[in-house]
């Protein structure tokens, strides 16, 4: 993906991974910030910035923790309405650092169990749902890009267009991961870290 992004949306994104992994750090801050906080923070008193930069924010801060990138993304949905394709680009986002998250932390669960070393069935079936975690976390990545250079080009209509296909692969890619985790780290951890499904955007 690198090679779709600029050297500023790249220096960006290490700034909001850094700022996620202090949060995240041995000591940190106490009380966590608040959504508002973090987006004013990162993005400016009302979150409001580019829109390249929200999707980013939002898969660093779902990266870090799937929860925290939920709450962000819910906090932005409340504070004010956002078109289509800015609503389907930021839910992309977030779930492609949620599956960046399922894949790190299913993949030391599965090499405690002895998943890489092994060829039995079950352990293949491990090693495949973590193939595919990257897959779909390249896919809400395009996905994200492709809306987010659109809107930039100002081909609005077009970007309109094509978030309805995007906004029903981001509801597949949702159940995916959430089945994916389950496999992988059990249904009371997807459960605790995973959101109820989302809902189609705009509704």
């Amino acid at each position: 993906m690198d090679a779709f992004r600029t050297e500023a949306e790249t220096a960006f994104r290490r700034r909001a991974a850094d700022y996620f992994r202090r949060l995240a750090g041995p000591e940190p801050p106490d009380p966590r910030p608040a959504p508002g906080r973090i987006w004013a923070d990162l993005d400016g008193e009302d979150g409001s910035g580019r829109l390249d930069r929200r999707v980013a924010i939002l898969e660093e801060a779902a990266a870090s923790d799937p929860r925290l990138g939920r709450a962000l993304l819910d906090w932005r949905l409340s504070s004010g309405p956002l078109d289509p394709p800015e609503e389907t680009a930021c839910r992309l986002g977030r779930l492609a650092g949620t599956a960046d998250h399922i894949l790190r932390a299913g993949a030391e669960a599965a090499r405690a169990r002895g998943a890489f070393a092994s060829s039995l069935m079950g352990c293949r079936d491990e090693q495949e749902r973590l193939a595919g975690l990257v897959s779909l976390a390249d896919l809400a990545r395009l996905g994200a890009c492709r809306l987010c250079r659109l809107l930039e080009r100002g081909e609005g209509q077009r970007a309109g267009l094509e978030s309805g296909s995007l906004g029903k692969r981001a509801e597949a890619l949702a159940a995916e991961m959430r089945a994916a985790a389950r496999g992988l780290l059990g249904d009371d951890w997807a459960a605790g870290h995973l959101a109820a499904d989302d809902p189609p955007p705009g509704r």
